[in-house]
């Protein structure tokens, strides 16, 4: 799983091992377990560590209750505001899962790629006009695994999520499950009228941009309400946000990455404070116990006072992997086209890496030079990956699925025609590119090969 965004990303990877002899079993206990140094890298830290995975994490993939809430769609950078109110919804989400579904949180994602625009003049479905909307918004996307899958139940969790949209001044909508709809295709429940509710509105929250963002993953076994606990104790920190978000299960681990931001607090300062931190033999692993320890030694206290909880903690056993912080940095690139891309390959060693080096070599071979630029970048070098999600099947097939974000100047090579819009003149071009350069290559098992504009039209066995 990658994911990348506010400049800075995270890639996540799993690998199966013999376990050691007479291993074992771990329980839901809170152990003594030390936080994992990181291995700095020329662009970033390295974590590596071994967890037990939960193999009773089973959920059939077809009965999910898949959102999408668009927080602030038009922001063109994050103010403090909306870290507060991406990590009150992600609380709420979660929440909704554990204790009204019942239920795991399977997957989170911000920012997210809001539906298709669809204009029409005077109503008339001739004149039906499909616009794709902006790569990246202030959205947060998730899916929870439902157990009931009767109407009633969706109903609830619909109205619940409804509620607080309504409450706050946020767009919702849900995944569209009739028959011939596939992912990516999405059903409007409310719309927002851009007045947001005083609690993210007027003097209430600061208006000012945020300025650090601090990564900071969590890892173990894939159980509910999880999700649902580490967010509620960053709840109580006044001072703490979060900036982006993702989240899935790979191999019945659960992975939760976030980015929180600190009011106040320089990156420069941050990483100093964290790297004295995680030298120290006795740095906890948890999640509570690790960030409550970099809080108070950043001076935030929690508000209200901290309750020991009445209930077994789910991440009590989860590790906890902290940093670098980095300076936010908006977005730098021009306006962006989504390029949704698909692909399944034989289970084999290069099973991520040869689709995906065969995809940036046909980028260069389609565009070697970006319209409008004076050195000679190519459209892979200029594309970024903002979500990918690979996993591998027990037919020993590893399917793959990634949104990229292409800079708009590209389309002017592919000019209208033939009733083809420049978008879809570059996905054709593109897809037919990607499969010469998979011909080319020494890999074998690679097909499935897709390039679309639109996320639904992807091969209907991808992923979420």
């Amino acid at each position: 799983m990658c994911s990348a965004t506010n400049g800075g990303g995270v890639a996540i990877g799993t690998r199966t091992r013999k376990p050691a002899d007479e291993a074992e079993t771990v329980e839901l206990e809170d152990g003594q377990q030390q936080a994992e140094p990181p291995q700095p890298a020329a662009d970033g830290w390295i974590f590596r560590q071994a967890a037990w995975p939960n193999p009773t994490f089973i959920y059939e993939s077809a009965q999910t209750f898949e959102g999408l809430i668009g927080i602030d769609p038009v922001a063109r950078e994050l103010s403090e505001w909306h870290g507060l109110a991406i990590r009150d919804v992600t609380k709420e989400i979660s929440e909704a899962a554990a204790g009204l579904a019942g239920a795991p949180l399977l997957t989170l994602q911000c920012p997210a790629q809001l539906p298709t625009i669809v204009k029409t003049r005077n109503h008339d479905l001739r004149t039906r006009k499909e616009i794709a909307s902006a790569c990246s918004s202030l959205a947060v996307r998730f899916s929870i695994a439902l157990r009931d899958t009767s109407a009633a139940r969706r109903f609830e969790l619909s109205d619940r999520i409804r509620e607080l949209c309504e409450k706050h001044g946020f767009s919702f909508w849900i995944s569209d499950t009739r028959p011939g709809h596939r992912p990516g295709n999405w059903f409007e429940v409310c719309h927002a009228e851009g007045e947001f509710s005083p609690l993210y509105n007027g003097d209430l929250r600061s208006r000012q941009r945020i300025g650090t963002c601090l990564p900071v993953t969590f890892a173990g076994p894939a159980r509910i309400g999880s999700t649902h606990a580490i967010v509620s104790f960053l709840q109580r920190y006044p001072q703490v946000g979060v900036t982006g978000c993702t989240g899935t299960s790979l191999a019945d681990l659960a992975f939760v990455h976030l980015q929180l931001s600190i009011q106040g607090v320089a990156a420069d300062r941050l990483n100093r404070i964290l790297g004295k931190l995680l030298e120290e033999g006795s740095a906890p692993a948890r999640p509570r116990k690790l960030l409550r320890e970099l809080f108070n030694r950043l001076g935030l206290r929690p508000d209200p006072v901290e309750q020991a909880p009445a209930a077994p903690d789910p991440a009590i056993d989860y590790q906890t992997f902290l940093g670098p912080a980095f300076a936010y940095r908006p977005h730098l690139m021009p306006d962006s086209l989504a390029v949704w891309v698909s692909w399944e390959v034989a289970r084999q060693d290069r099973g991520l890496a040869a689709p995906l080096d065969c995809l940036y070599r046909a980028m260069a071979t389609l565009v070697p030079r970006l319209p409008g630029e004076a050195g000679q970048r190519s459209l892979a070098d200029a594309a970024t990956v903002e979500y990918l999600i690979c996993r591998a099947t027990e037919q020993s097939v590893v399917r793959g699925k990634a949104k990229l974000a292409v800079p708009k100047p590209v389309l002017q090579r592919f000019s209208a025609s033939s009733g083809q819009s420049p978008p879809s003149k570059l996905c054709v071009s593109l897809e037919e590119a990607w499969k010469a350069q998979v011909d080319q290559s020494d890999v074998d098992g690679v097909g499935e090969l897709t390039v679309a504009w639109r996320e639904s039209w992807l091969g209907h066995w991808t992923y979420s």
